[in-house]
């Protein structure tokens, strides 16, 4: 094929060819003015997917993407010949018609009279898709409606989003170079932090994800389900972390909301049960008063008639209060507790009373990876309480009760198995209902108040019986760990 090259040039060119194809980047020799290709290296035509012989003798400009690409190629060629020098990010054409992203660095050469430029083109593809998708990365970051922020490996806030300031009340620049601790509130535990770096620092996991409760600026406390990432090179060299925070304090309210609502749909019908049970007792109490007051009461029937005022007296004070916890319930008071040391208090408390457990065998069983986590433990500790001991009453002073807790798929559960009688056919739907009750004494309420206190924390009460084979009752609550 004719050289459109000086002949002098040529010859140098194929002394240095072998150096050019050895090139990464893409390499040609071309006339300044009309921009034909005098010699186009390896990497031109691999990356633009012509042969070699097919591109020679044809000008650079047909080979740009579009019109305006080719205008702009021609102003490069006029500053290069002008300047000296000059650089171009530009768009070529490859042979499938796909656009190839490039960045131009152009020489000016001359030799013989001959005006021509040295052209050195690096593929920006990969480059420009890693910058688009860093780029939409951190607008992700900026506009995402959670609370983020990332750091340095050392733990220094690096940047944070208008939702973690919307959250958290801290501005970029007060948070900017300050770490997490900003944040910590006085239900983190150091316990709590150690098996959270514990997981973060795994490579083998990476990640911590759990809910707890953070503190604002102004000092409120807020719960939030958190996730921490460690962000690794390609060597697993931690480069930092980022923390990702939902603002869970609505649902929160909504749960505490809907079953105070559900108590209140209730309090019709719970009046007129109410009276019932208080009009029985305060009869007793207003007899005995009478009998007390009497002048004919033999003094060995006034031991009785007293027993009778603390009894009635005790089981009136029963049925207000539980009328109230269930008409009234408390605000939930959300700090990291350990569902195993509430169950252990109250199988201890079985245990200390004889007369209650009879001969009644307690097995207890608590799951070792059950992490502490936000909860009312005063709350909770009355739920496990109501249903153990309608399960030992159940059994009526012998069989087995069987305790138990689990932690599976961002849950936690209590299991509390007995082998009395079970509940009766007809009586499993209405359990939860306030004073529906099988027993001869009781008000009726312990499991309506356990199963509200339940909801109010997300969580939900499963029961299951056959008749004369026992119930279970299974508590389980949210607790996200990992």
């Amino acid at each position: 094929m004719e050289r459109i090259l000086p002949a002098k040039l040529a010859t140098l060119m194929e002394c240095t060819r072998t150096l050019l194809d050895c090139a990464a980047d893409m390499i040609w020799i071309g006339d300044a003015q009309s921009g034909v290709f005098y010699e186009v290296n390896k990497a031109v035509a691999r990356c633009l997917g012509y042969r070699r012989e097919d591109m020679l003798g044809k000008p650079a400009f047909d080979f740009y993407f579009s019109e305006s690409d080719r205008d702009a190629g021609r102003a490069f060629s006029k500053a290069v010949v002008r300047k000296g020098s000059a650089y171009l990010n530009t768009t070529l054409r490859a042979r499938s018609g796909q656009p190839l992203p490039v960045e131009l660095r152009g020489s000016f050469l001359e030799y013989e009279g001959k005006k021509s430029l040295l052209v050195i083109a690096r593929d920006m593809m990969g480059e420009t898709q890693s910058r688009r998708k860093a780029f939409s990365l951190y607008e992700a970051f900026r506009h995402s409606n959670d609370a983020v922020f990332y750091t340095d490996r050392n733990g220094i806030i690096l940047d944070v989003n208008a939702a973690f300031t919307r959250t958290y009340g801290y501005a970029a620049e007060e948070a900017v170079g300050r770490t997490p601790r900003i944040l910590r509130s006085r239900h983190s535990t150091d316990d709590m932090y150690r098996r959270m770096w514990e997981s973060i620092l795994d490579p083998a996991k990476n990640y911590w994800r759990g809910e707890l409760i953070n503190r604002t600026k102004d000092g409120r406390e807020i719960p939030v389900i958190l996730t921490i990432t460690a962000v690794r090179d390609d060597s697993g060299t931690v480069l930092g972390y980022v923390s990702n925070a939902i603002d869970i304090s609505e649902q929160v309210t909504l749960r505490s909301r809907v079953a105070q609502s559900e108590a209140l749909a209730n309090l019709g019908e719970m009046a007129a049960v109410v009276a019932h049970e208080i009009r029985n007792p305060l009869g007793s109490i207003v007899m005995a008063a009478k009998q007390l007051a009497s002048d004919s009461l033999a003094s060995e029937d006034r031991e009785a008639v007293r027993k009778v005022l603390k009894d009635e007296g005790t089981r009136l004070n029963e049925v207000l209060t539980n009328f109230l916890s269930y008409a009234r319930p408390r605000e939930l008071k959300l700090s990291r507790s350990s569902l195993n040391d509430i169950v252990s208090e109250v199988t201890q408390m079985v245990h200390s009373n004889p007369d209650l457990l009879g001969k009644i065998r307690v097995q207890l069983k608590l799951a070792r990876k059950l992490e502490s986590f936000p909860m009312d433990a005063d709350q909770i500790r009355q739920v496990v309480w109501n249903v153990v001991l309608n399960a030992v009453q159940a059994m009526e002073g012998r069989g087995v009760l069987a305790i138990e807790t689990e932690y599976a798929g961002g849950r936690a559960c209590v299991r509390i198995l007995d082998s009395g009688p079970g509940i009766p056919d007809g009586h499993l739907r209405d359990i939860f209902k306030p004073f529906h009750t099988t027993k001869r004494q009781g008000t009726g309420l312990g499991l309506a108040i356990a199963d509200r206190i339940i909801k109010a924390h997300g969580g939900m009460v499963d029961v299951k019986t056959r008749a004369g084979e026992g119930a279970a009752f299974t508590i389980s609550l949210p607790a996200v760990q990992d």
